[in-house]
């Protein structure tokens, strides 16, 4: 029964904020939430009109004032960011803004000392509408739970403290994409929340180092895929790429994609990544250029058109895990996927490219 605050920054983690954001709600997801004010104007040019968070906050008049103009809803982090949107709402149209508390991430956020005032400034402001308020847990995905419930203790304390018994609360979330997984165990009771702040997992993929997307019934929805676009023969002793990084040590055949690192290939796959190709997975050699990567592709049947896909679904149904690509280049998974690169076009399973 809790609301869902779909996470679209980083153009949806590289999938394209606006359908994504369209597609979440279709299915129901009350609000968005985005980084940027740019990333909030984005979705509002492309008429979303949903509420959109701006995680990010205000930091200056300019940012404010355009927050204000494209409807968004900052979050405050400190006096600065409440007198910023003080300035831009009044008591006949106040400007709405929720409130992040720093409870153990250390990045962002009121800091414990200050967040009591802050939190009663805010719901006193008239000027302001304080929709809510939330902290971000720095480790829902570790084994150990304690510090998540600290950080979880810590706003339920804080509420408490500035809000009376009887008084009206401001909507509370805590979880993001791991820590709904185990909202339960986390939340413990603790404190009464009524939305969640899911990211990654809305993108088909596992928040958890240790478990896979099938285990927690998650279907990945991007495939990074390209054709071939050339195929060579190479002799025992021939080089490959910048270099010459990679020589073959017996005849073989390599083929060339056009994608790179400009397209979401890091360098730092040199000798360990792998695409699917022709049925099986076939070792990337060379260093990977900007606009293409080699693959070497053995006594294979492939032609010039066959389809390779670096992660997501094959031809042939099978899935190859994102993170398969990121262990490879020793990153994570999310930064894979907002690495995909901006040429790269994004199509639709049941529909045309993205514009």
């Amino acid at each position: 029964g809790r609301a869902v605050i779909g996470v679209v920054k980083a153009d949806g983690y590289g999938h394209g904020a606006t359908e994504v954001a369209r597609a979440l709600l279709a299915e129901g997801v009350a609000r968005l939430a985005v980084v940027s004010v740019a990333e909030g104007a984005a979705l509002r040019r492309e008429g979303i009109g949903a509420p959109i968070l701006l995680m990010g906050g205000i930091d200056d008049a300019a940012a404010a004032e355009r927050a204000a103009k494209w409807g968004l809803v900052p979050v405050l982090h400190d006096e600065r960011g409440l007198a910023l949107a003080q300035s831009y709402g009044s008591a006949a149209a106040p400007f709405g803004v929720e409130l992040e508390i720093d409870t153990g991430m250390r990045r962002m956020g009121a800091v414990p000392t200050h967040a009591s005032t802050l939190l009663a400034r805010a719901i006193d402001a008239s000027q302001l509408a304080l929709g809510g308020v939330f902290t971000h847990l720095a480790c829902a995905d570790e084994p150990d739970l304690e510090k998540s419930r600290v950080q979880v203790r810590g706003l339920a304390d804080l509420i408490a403290e500035v809000v009376g018994e009887g008084e009206p609360k401001p909507e509370l979330h805590d979880v993001n994409s791991a820590g709904l997984f185990r909202r339960s165990e986390i939340e413990d009771g603790l404190v009464e929340t009524g939305a969640v702040r899911p990211g990654l997992m809305l993108y088909g993929v596992s928040p958890f180092a240790a478990r896979s997307a099938a285990e927690l019934g998650l279907a990945p929805a991007m495939t990074l895929a390209a054709r071939v676009v050339a195929l060579r023969r190479l002799s025992a002793g021939d080089s490959v790429g910048y270099g010459a990084e990679w020589t073959a040590t017996e005849d073989t055949t390599i083929a060339t994609l056009p994608v790179g690192y400009a397209d979401g290939i890091p360098r730092a796959v040199l000798g360990r990544g792998e695409v699917h190709l022709a049925g099986a997975r076939r070792p990337i050699v060379g260093r990977v250029s900007m606009d293409s990567v080699c693959v070497d592709v053995g006594d294979a049947a492939v032609e010039v058109g066959d389809l390779a896909t670096i992660f997501g679904r094959t031809p042939e149904g099978e899935w190859i895990p994102v993170e398969d690509l990121a262990r490879a280049a020793g990153t994570i998974g999310y930064e894979i996927l907002v690495g995909v690169g901006g040429r790269v076009p994004r199509v639709a399973a049941d529909g045309p490219p993205f514009d």
